[in-house]
């Protein structure tokens, strides 16, 4: 049986602060730290009453297999305190999961860290951050059910969920499903090496930053090929600005299934040089390509556009149409074709090993729904709709 500790807001805040304590000098995280710390070794539950606490340090959660759990989000609220601009809280502690609270950062670089793994963040809301909302360096972690929002302010370039294993090879693995996450001035999830599980997510009105362009979700390293990301049942939708595409797939192996993505100024799925192996399939993208001025070659306003140098590609039974009045979605999906240009950072080699079939892509600006420049080798393009789609 698990049994929990219930400690009142008030006796933390009597324990902190004495009866000439005023909020603009409270920290709490001695006393919350010290009431973890003194938790029985069969009481792995520490509950946090309703209230608001003052962090003005670190707090840093030590104790294996420990859950911290507040009264509900907008109950239990820690807020930054002004003065204090480091993490607010640090999962320092293997299969340790905080739920069920919100965590203000009131302005702070970044609010929660989950460092060692089996780490959980469930049922939290994560706001008012100016770099990262909850950063997940170790591996083994969850994101799951937990509301994710910036300041909807493009000159603050925050990032909701953040991971990056860097560009060695890596076994890390990170879930991250049925969260919200929105109004970020760069990605809502940026994640490069591992295997990464998105999954039933509702993403929107991130990347609202103009110079460069991106993907509400950004997955995959462009210049290596160790991540492995599985995206499946999300809704991506909402661009936060006129250069936000829907998810951008850098280097690696990529399983897109069964989202919908919406409403972007630049490709709904973008498809990288360096990726080594992808499946997209039964997506639904519309309403793609609003950036008219893009510079890409061919522009980018497609439901998936697919860079030069990808490999090892099946597109199917996809579903790529524009229902706006004026039209902004040129092409279901695009094949780049080599560069004339080489960019020295990346090989200008063709397509390789790609299959376009069964996708619906009736309802684009061009009628014919695919432009193939890519003189792709071993390509099979079949069963599309329209029937020119097939040529």
């Amino acid at each position: 049986m698990r049994l929990t500790i219930t400690i009142p807001f008030a006796a933390i805040f009597a324990i902190l602060c004495g009866p000439s304590c005023y909020a603009g000098t409270n920290d709490s995280v001695p006393a919350l730290a010290q009431s973890v710390s003194e938790l029985p070794a069969d009481h792995p539950i520490f509950d946090l009453a309703e209230g608001v606490y003052t962090i003005a340090s670190t707090w840093t959660i030590s104790r294996t297999g420990v859950t911290i759990r507040g009264a509900g989000i907008g109950k239990t609220v820690l807020i930054r305190d002004a003065k204090f601009d480091g993490v607010m809280v640090k999962m320092d502690a293997e299969n340790s999961t905080i739920t069920d609270l919100t965590l203000d950062g009131n302005g702070t670089a970044t609010v929660i860290s989950l460092n060692r793994p089996g780490a959980v963040a469930d049922t939290i809301e994560v706001k008012n951050f100016g770099h990262i909302g909850i950063a997940a360096p170790a591996s083994d972690c969850r994101i799951s059910k937990c509301l994710v929002r910036g300041f909807a302010d493009p000159a603050i370039q925050s990032m909701g969920i953040w991971h990056d294993a860097g560009r060695a090879s890596t076994n890390a693995t990170l879930t991250i499903d049925h969260n919200t996450i929105k109004n970020n001035g760069m990605c809502g999830v940026y994640c490069t090496g591992g295997k990464v599980t998105i999954t039933n997510n509702h993403v929107s009105g991130n990347h609202i930053i103009t110079s460069p362009g991106g993907g509400q979700i950004d997955i995959g390293n462009a210049f290596t090929t160790n991540t492995v990301a599985v995206i499946t049942g999300n809704t991506i939708v909402d661009g936060g600005s006129i250069k936000a595409g829907g998810m951008e797939l850098g280097g690696g192996k990529f399983t897109v299934t069964n989202n919908v993505i919406r409403n972007h100024g630049l490709a709904g799925i973008g498809i990288g040089h360096n990726a080594i192996q992808a499946h997209i399939s039964g997506n639904t993208i519309s309403n793609s390509g609003q950036n008219i001025a893009d510079n890409n070659k061919p522009q980018a306003r497609s439901g998936v556009y697919v860079g030069y140098g990808a490999a090892n590609l099946e597109i199917s039974g996809n579903r790529c149409f524009d229902d706006q009045p004026n039209k902004t979605q040129t092409w279901g999906i695009i094949l780049v074709a080599p560069p004339t240009r080489p960019d020295a950072r990346f090989s200008p080699r063709a397509i390789e090993h790609i299959v376009v079939k069964d996708n619906d892509l009736r309802g684009n600006v061009h009628a014919e729904g695919l432009l193939d420049e890519s003189r792709a080798r071993d390509r099979t393009i079949s069963g599309n709709r329209p029937v020119e789609a097939n040529r």
